[in-house]
């Protein structure tokens, strides 16, 4: 599935939340290079209430006006975030202004679990808010005081993230960190594999019973093989000023395909540029009424994945083709 950068959102950017089914920075499992580079930072403006410990966030974002289809830098008449800051010490809070509270009573759980969540983040460098926090993968509910740790950032394991805060804006820092990782995400998953990688759709019951046959065999975290064909897959990712880059190669029988996912926040140099291509992309697909929709554009996310697919599919023999059709599903209109 296509990461949507921003339905990860920029909470998920600006706060850290974590849970047990994150993806990590190296997506495909190996990590056999990575240049840490400088980061990724990108810069939100905020207005900070002293009073009422709320911070108002994307008070500026890219605006698209369809009627025109023109793009414009511009002030938003209201903030479209807002956060609940507080500070203890060296530690410091960020959750929602105020608790969530569901119409029904059984939504509150699902409630509490996204929307009603404060994230943890350390300092030993600050004045208040302002200053350099890290993010950790510490959350709690609104208003308890209890907390869990994890090893996610973000709902991604394999990054580290600062936040600088000065007066009128927060400066985002990520960087690849393996040491969060876990070795969770060494596991094929091979049914996505055989489907998307392949182009066989085949069941998890089947597929199973193939890897009990040896059939199919698990080598490593970064190797399979499907009767005497192997393949090959590896991961990387760099993050620097062009945003997170993300890398994941397949290979067999001398031949490599590579995908290349880009992420990023949509800056007011790119915004007056004005490319439609790059300014929607994170708008998901063309035909869909949301992707020209009047209002702000907020992030990037680019890939090559209909190429990658469609190269990774050619790497299949014959042999392994007679292999694995009788097992897939066909589907009609």
């Amino acid at each position: 599935m296509k990461k949507n950068f921003f339905l990860v959102s920029l909470a998920a950017l600006f706060i850290a939340c974590g849970d047990d089914s994150s993806t990590s920075a190296t997506d495909s499992g190996e990590s056999s290079s990575n240049d840490f580079g400088e980061g990724y930072t990108y810069a939100i403006a905020h207005r900070y209430d002293e009073t009422t410990g709320i911070i108002y966030q994307r008070i500026e974002a890219c605006n698209y006006h369809p009627s025109t289809k023109t793009f414009a830098w511009e002030e938003n008449a209201i903030p479209l975030d807002s956060n609940r800051l507080t500070v203890i010490g060296d530690s410091m809070w960020i959750g929602p202004v105020e608790k969530f509270v569901a119409d029904d009573p059984n939504m509150q759980q699902s409630y509490d679990a996204y929307e009603n969540r404060e994230t943890l983040l350390l300092s030993t460098d600050h004045n208040g808010i302002y200053g350099k926090w890290k993010m950790t993968g510490c959350i709690r509910t609104y208003g308890e005081t209890e907390f869990k740790c994890t090893s996610s950032i973000a709902h991604m394991r394999g990054i580290a993230r600062t936040i600088t805060i000065t007066a009128d804006s927060a400066y985002t820092t990520t960087v690849v960190d393996l040491s969060s990782t876990t070795g969770k995400e060494d596991k094929w998953n091979l049914g996505n594999i055989l489907e998307y990688n392949l182009g066989f759709d085949i069941g998890d019951l089947i597929v199973d019973s193939l890897v009990e046959a040896h059939v199919i065999k698990v080598i490593s975290a970064s190797e399979i093989s499907i009767g005497s064909q192997t393949f090959t897959r590896d991961g990387s990712a760099k993050f620097d000023k062009t945003g997170m880059n993300y890398y994941e190669t397949f290979s067999s029988n001398g031949k490599t395909c590579t995908k290349h996912e880009q992420l990023g926040l949509i800056t007011k140099e790119q915004c007056l540029e004005g490319n439609a291509d790059f300014l929607l992309s994170d708008r998901g697909d063309e035909n869909d009424s949301y992707h020209y929709e009047e209002g702000p554009v907020e992030g990037f996310s680019l890939d090559n994945r209909e190429e990658y697919y469609e190269c990774t599919k050619s790497l299949v023999t014959e042999e392994t083709k007679n292999i694995l059709e009788p097992f897939a599903r066909h589907y009609t209109d």
